[in-house]
């Protein structure tokens, strides 16, 4: 009896030894074997691949690379991630993969004061008042408030976020200038939560022209009914980037909407013909670059349905792009700079341009 139990036991150890070398290279072999992948989709970003893992053993990139690597690489990588995710969810994680979740399923960027450089954002409002000064052209700054200040009350509780109040305020007392005119978008875009993707941090159609309502006012331009431009949904569909940080079907796709324009609208971006909107994007995970597909250095729109009419150059990020067919019918041209991925002297660009008015139209935090 003693000898069977043994010998039990012998076999036991031994299956349990065998699995723990044998899985692990079962698994590594399947990895090295298959092809790599070079693109998540899903995560909405590049992916490590061998050729990417450095020899370098004495500095740790060789362990950092390889391991970066295998995680990237592992088989079923995104079914797993998807499960581990949806049990987050039904637990009440308030914090996934770098974004809140709110209280209604909601999706926020995790901003808290510590990871916003609003020493850099003065510095770019300094840059401005200095433009606004050299050109003397009027200058109008439309900062955008994040998802997580505007629908605090759906934020999870206590989940910290930087303070816009100071953060604006700061922003203001440096751009002194005559010539600009600061929209303050706060007021009218707090508490609707139709102004704001529930899986992206964008804001939608509707967000977009409650701010093209406060952009007429301040230009002294009171904005009829008829004057509100018409939004049509694109795609039912949708799931932004902050999606791809919480990967789960538990999370439902919503709508993208965008505004009818005028088919006499030509758009130029980077020396190229390109359409305002782009309808391939809606067949790609990032729908968002429905918008102009996606960003670009230097972008013309003209519209020669405006005769005789203002030249506008915008300096922009991502948000501008959705707001822009908002204001395509009230001038001639309408230059777009993103000065991410253009270097270009702007005073220069505003002479040379004929431009009659300078806009800001950037998230608040990306203001550098």
């Amino acid at each position: 009896m003693l000898m069977k139990i043994f010998h039990h036991t012998i076999n036991a150890k031994t299956l349990c030894v065998a699995l723990f070398i044998l899985f692990p290279l079962i698994l590594l072999s399947v990895i090295i074997i298959k092809p790599d992948a070079s693109l998540s989709e899903i995560e909405n970003r590049t992916l490590t691949a061998a050729a990417d893992v450095e020899f370098d053993i004495l500095e740790g990139k060789f362990q950092e690379g390889l391991e970066n690597y295998l995680s990237d690489q592992f088989p079923l990588r995104n079914r797993l991630k998807g499960a581990e995710v949806g049990v987050k969810l039904r637990l009440g994680c308030g914090c996934i993969g770098g974004a809140y979740v709110g209280s209604d399923g909601r999706l926020f960027q995790k901003l808290p004061g510590s990871e916003v450089d609003s020493g850099k954002c003065v510095k770019y409002a300094a840059r401005i008042n200095r433009i606004a000064e050299q050109t003397g052209i009027e200058t109008y700054v439309m900062y955008v408030p994040s998802a997580g200040i505007a629908l605090k009350d759906r934020m999870p509780y206590g989940a910290p976020m930087y303070d816009y109040d100071a953060l604006y305020s700061s922003l203001k007392r440096e751009m002194r200038s005559e010539n600009i005119h600061m929209i303050d978008l706060r007021g009218i875009l707090s508490g609707n939560p139709e102004y704001y993707y529930a899986t992206d941090h964008h804001w939608t159609a509707a967000g977009a022209a409650a701010a093209y309502y406060e952009w007429r006012i301040a230009h002294g331009t009171e904005l009829h009914d008829t004057d509100s431009p018409t939004v049509v949904s694109v795609s039912d569909d949708f799931r932004g980037t902050l999606w791809s940080r919480v990967p789960s079907r538990l999370i439902p796709a919503e709508r993208l909407s965008a505004f009818e324009v005028t088919d006499e609208v030509t758009v130029e971006a980077d020396g190229a013909q390109i359409s305002l909107y782009d309808e391939s994007a809606l067949q790609t995970k990032d729908k968002y670059n429905f918008f102009q597909g996606g960003n670009h250095g230097i972008l013309t729109v003209t519209n020669p349905g405006v005769k005789k009419g203002k030249t506008l150059l915008i300096l922009k990020d991502s948000f501008a792009n959705s707001f822009l067919p908002c204001i395509v019918g009230d001038y001639a041209k309408i230059i777009m700079v993103d000065e991410r991925y253009a270097f270009i002297d702007v005073v220069q660009l505003a002479a040379d341009s004929g431009a009659d008015e300078i806009a800001v139209i950037r998230e608040i935090i990306s203001a550098g």
